[in-house]
């Protein structure tokens, strides 16, 4: 809240002070860009899931108490999942928390495992490059039949958005891991995959050659 001096100037309390600091200061330390680049699809995901619960819900009750429901509500269910769907694909690359084989893996050599990322990686590539490129004329095809969801202005086109863009994204997250996973092989790290499908709390930075380089001339 804020509060007005004798003068007429208004001021921010104490506690908005302390937050608009807090937050100032997360900024120039780069943890809230930390935090988007790590969860940014998670956060997305999160807020359709909380979209789609909300209409669900309130469907559900108009169609209790009045014997309706809204025309549109199962059509923009159906694309915020496909949304959703995508942008929890790129989330899982960029956490590697998907499912994978790791019995064989687990015993292999460094040099083993760092060839078997590269046969991942050119599959990553080949099979979601290839529906990125062929979902572009289908996304320009939709866009110029005009179609809207049934009852609204929305224009169906954005839900076909969700393919291209989930795509991009799983690629990008894709050449962050060759990234990732190179720069441990080549300091000696283990790299081999575990069996765990929890968030891998991991960052991408540029400075561990940087630093092993400076320890070693030091």
């Amino acid at each position: 809240m804020s509060r007005s001096t004798p003068g007429g100037v208004s001021t921010l309390s104490n506690s908005n002070v302390t937050v608009v600091e807090t937050l100032r200061n997360r900024v120039a330390d780069g943890e809230v860009t930390t935090s988007l680049e790590r969860y940014f699809e998670g956060y997305l995901a999160m807020v359709l899931l909380a979209v789609v619960t909300l209409l669900v819900f309130v469907d559900v009750v108009n169609r209790t108490v009045r014997g309706t429901q809204f025309v549109w509500g199962l059509e923009v269910v159906e694309g915020l999942f496909i949304w959703i769907t995508w942008l929890s694909a790129a989330f899982a690359v960029r956490h590697s928390s998907h499912l994978r084989f790791t019995l064989l893996r687990q015993q292999w050599s460094a040099r083993r495992n760092y060839v078997m990322y590269w046969v991942e990686w050119v599959l990553w590539f080949v099979v979601v490059g290839t529906i990125f490129w062929y979902s572009i004329p289908e996304l320009e095809r939709h866009a110029e039949a005009g179609r809207i969801v049934v009852g609204t202005s929305i224009p169906d086109t954005l839900f076909y958005l969700a393919v291209p863009v989930g795509t991009a994204l799983i690629l990008l997250r894709v050449g962050q891991e060759i990234l990732h996973v190179t720069r441990r092989y080549r300091r000696g790290d283990t790299i081999e995959p575990t069996a765990s499908i929890e968030i891998e709390d991991r960052a991408y930075d540029t400075t561990d050659d940087v630093d092993d380089t400076d320890g070693e001339t030091q």
